[in-house]
């Protein structure tokens, strides 16, 4: 992967002029790169050039439905994140590893989540390096075993994934969890160690219903341990031209539950997120502007808190106009 961010771009998420940054890029020396007359740059220069303070938060990409999008919006928003200058680390929980596949990362002499319980050894042992600014914790088949393994051996399920990802908090701004798309202990380690649940749907009844039964067992997971888990959907594959994208999002702006945390931004239908996992590339290995890169970009933006960041050091906000634009 070799993921970029356009000085086009970065120039819109400010709320500034192109010749603004190109201006702050020579200023401070920033390493950047050029072709076919388009600036652009990695994470380390992100880092100094947007300089967001980040809040450090865990999610979790979770929903009781296959086909959905997970891994894909996923892996979009830690990429995009990383050009923003955070710090990312993305933690495969799901035993077909996708997340793991979509990285081009080799599992066979790698530790994975199973084998660090097991063994006891700390999750920085297992965490490989995709590229600079983007970090991942591996998954494999053996990863199935885990629900039997945290139940076997008692483990307590508020504890075991948070004790081992609370101290990368002081090392990563983001930390994004693929879970499988099934309950279980293991899923259910993974919400309590996270700060939101993000939840995938798309226009389909079947999908809804994962929604709503994940929704309970996130309910009953929070009476159990007397804790709160926002659970965040967000409309996927989004198809403007069918009278169900449309039915769908009605349903969730309506609802008295999921409008409360539904996340603003949808994502448009788009073959191109199949596409670059098949070839092992991020959506934003292109320069070239596409829907599914605008989205993600939106999604991400969203999520990192980005356009909060920017008010509050009274920067001009970026135009939130097209994220109800979808919608309308």
């Amino acid at each position: 992967m070799e993921p970029k961010m356009l000085v086009t771009d970065a120039a819109e998420a400010l709320g500034s002029t192109v010749q603004a940054i190109h201006n702050q890029i020579k200023r401070k020396n920033l390493p950047h790169q050029k072709s076919k007359n388009r600036v652009y740059f990695t994470h380390e220069t992100a880092k100094q050039l947007f300089g967001i303070q980040f809040q450090s938060q865990v999610l979790s990409f979770q929903i009781v439905k296959g086909g959905t999008g997970k891994t894909s919006l996923c892996l979009g928003v830690g990429v995009r994140a990383s050009l923003y200058g955070a710090r990312t680390l993305l933690i495969d929980l799901d035993q077909q590893g996708n997340l793991t596949k979509a990285c081009r990362i080799k599992t066979h002499d790698k530790p994975i989540m199973i084998e660090l319980i097991n063994q006891d050894m700390s999750i920085g042992e297992g965490i490989v390096t995709v590229y600079e600014g983007l970090d991942l914790l591996p998954s494999r088949i053996e990863n199935a075993l885990l629900d039997s393994n945290l139940m076997l051996k008692r483990l307590p399920l508020d504890r075991i994934y948070r004790d081992m990802i609370d101290p990368l908090k002081s090392k990563y701004d983001l930390i994004l969890i693929d879970c499988p798309p099934a309950l279980g202990s293991s899923v259910t380690a993974a919400s309590l160690a996270s700060d939101k649940i993000i939840s995938p749907v798309t226009p389909s009844e079947f999908s809804l219903e994962g929604l709503e039964i994940t929704s309970r067992e996130i309910a009953n997971i929070e009476k159990t341990f007397k804790t709160l888990i926002p659970v965040c959907p967000i409309l996927n594959e989004f198809d403007p031209r069918t009278s169900l994208s449309h039915d769908i999002m009605r349903f969730l702006l309506s609802h008295p539950t999921h409008s409360k945390n539904l996340i603003r931004t949808a994502i448009r239908r788009s073959q191109e997120f199949e596409n670059v996992l098949t070839k092992g590339m991020s959506l934003f290995d292109s320069l070239a502007s596409t829907t599914a890169k605008e989205d993600v970009d939106l999604l991400a933006r969203e999520l990192l808190g980005i356009g909060d960041f920017i008010k509050s050091n009274h920067l001009p906000s970026i135009d939130t106009s097209r994220l109800n634009a979808i919608s309308a």
